[in-house]
């Protein structure tokens, strides 16, 4: 474990961690942009993201998905390393920067498997939603954390807090159409009027973990941290 933490202190200090996090979100951002142009039957209001993964420009959004979660893992292994502080809880810093890892390997993993079959669409499935999940408590983690270290103000503190707010709101609707997706004899008709709410809002949290990355690692780097 020393070995693992010298080799990243090494690495940190030759490139700073939030530069990561600024490429990551490059690569994210751009995935997504160049897969929508390049896929104009796509109708991002109408279908799920993993849609746009499986038609003409899917490539850019997978290969998105893979570079910037990559990225994301030493992102926020840097930024726990940033917020060891007597005042931060130890436990609560080592779960931020587990929750990262998971995340960000959950959504590179997501991008790796996309259609073809069945068995590699459940993967795809499960991977995304375990990313949900994950992001939801990275937000809250990370954003307990700097509220005790001295080094960030409120403002990154209340970013967290709000994409963590939309992370949870979409994920009642989410559970719910999943629910009657699995339960049709229950609740099909109800699932799917729910569904049509999802494409766009899966948008919104997806644009939410770029967002707070660019945020965060912007902060770090204009605050020289």
């Amino acid at each position: 474990m020393e070995k693992v933490n010298d080799f990243f202190d090494k690495l940190f200090n030759l490139i700073p961690g939030y530069i990561f996090g600024l490429i990551g979100f490059t690569a994210g951002f751009l995935g997504n942009t160049l897969a929508l142009i390049f896929t104009p039957e796509y109708k991002m209001w109408k279908y799920s993201i993993s849609v746009l993964g499986d038609l003409t420009g899917g490539i850019y959004l997978r290969t998105g998905f893979i570079i910037s979660g990559s990225l994301a893992i030493l992102f926020y292994i840097y930024l726990g390393k940033i917020l060891k502080d007597d005042n931060v809880n130890e436990s609560l810093r080592k779960s931020a920067i587990f929750a990262g890892i998971f995340s960000s390997i959950c959504v590179a993993l997501t991008g790796t498997f996309s259609g073809v079959n069945d068995f590699i669409k459940f993967l795809h499935g499960n991977f995304a939603t375990l990313s949900w999940f994950g992001h939801t408590a990275v937000f809250i983690l990370f954003s307990l954390a700097m509220v005790k270290n001295p080094k960030f103000s409120k403002v990154p503190v209340y970013i967290g807090y709000i994409i963590a707010g939309i992370f949870i709101v979409y994920l009642i609707p989410f559970l719910i159409t999943n629910f009657c997706n699995y339960f049709k004899e229950i609740c099909y008709a109800f699932g799917q009027k729910v569904y049509l709410i999802m494409p766009i809002f899966e948008w919104v949290v997806y644009f939410s973990i770029l967002s707070w990355i660019l945020c965060t690692s912007s902060y770090m780097l204009y605050n020289k941290i």
